[in-house]
């Protein structure tokens, strides 16, 4: 599969459809989707300009501008914060990832070897604007944040009211629930074809997911309360700037697979 091959070389020819059980396959993709919907949440569909944060009142009370409290609109959201938002730009890559493997199941190879060096093309070109808009957005945030608090007595006081209580129990729920699925999804994808083992790439993109995530999950665990946000908020980055990299590895890898279908299309019309 040149096309998502930048990361995923050969997998269409790694007996990715030889002998592949199509349902549980299928069952594997549902979970990947699952993973990307748990992690973005249904707030992220929807542009609410009333949404108030925790603490918002507080902020008001203290005289925070109507702006400075609609950047931690999120952190009223489902997942909170941002880290957990932003392993979904990861996890999109594997679902992309997974999803072109499916395609292959649909389409006669010979039209699914000609245009999936384009599709994932469009989609990772598109995939590195979106991370590359997200990550200066979270920059912003993360340096307003420790602005805030490193400005005692009053920044820090507005900091504590709009970002000190980070809701850790609900962070843990929902990495817990998105580790569960992303396990299910993996094993179903085994069971589906124990070939894909050897494709490193998907192996390797697998791995990252979790460890990202394991990471986060660790930050909030270890930080102090009132410095958990600052902490989840850098993860955000990183994990943006890893899906950036990815998705840009991604692209180069799909310029061969449409050189090839040129060149087919050529020989063709000859």
């Amino acid at each position: 599969m040149a096309g998502v091959s930048g990361a995923l070389p050969g997998v269409a020819r790694a007996g990715a459809v030889d002998g592949l059980r199509r349902p549980l396959f299928i069952a594997a993709i549902i979970a990947a989707t699952l993973v990307v919907f748990a992690e973005v949440g249904l707030s992220f569909f929807v542009i609410n300009a009333s949404v108030i944060p925790p603490g918002a009142g507080v902020a008001q009370e203290l005289g925070v501008p109507a702006g400075v409290q609609a950047v931690n609109a999120a952190s009223g959201q489902d997942p909170p914060g941002s880290g957990i938002a932003s392993l979904a730009l990861i996890d999109g890559l594997l679902l992309f990832t997974v999803g072109m493997l499916g395609l292959s199941l649909i389409l006669p190879l010979r039209i699914y070897g000609r245009i999936q060096g384009l599709v994932t093309l469009i989609v990772t070109f598109l995939w590195i604007i979106m991370c590359f808009l997200l990550v200066i957005a979270a920059l912003v945030k993360l340096f307003l944040m420790i602005g805030l608090f490193v400005a005692a007595p009053f920044g820090t006081a507005v900091y504590v009211a709009i970002w000190g209580a980070f809701p850790t129990g609900t962070a843990a729920a929902v990495l817990g629930a998105v580790l569960f699925l992303k396990i299910v999804f993996g094993v179903l994808l085994v069971l589906a074809q124990p070939r894909f083992l050897r494709v490193t790439g998907l192996v390797v993109l697998v791995l990252l997911s979790v460890v990202l995530q394991l990471v986060l999950g660790f930050i909030h665990g270890f930080l102090p309360g009132v410095v958990v946000a600052i902490g989840d908020q850098f993860w955000a980055i990183v994990t943006g700037m890893v899906a950036l990299v990815w998705a840009l590895i991604m692209l180069i890898g799909s310029i061969p697979g449409i050189i090839n279908a040129i060149r087919a299309s050529g020989s063709a019309t000859d």
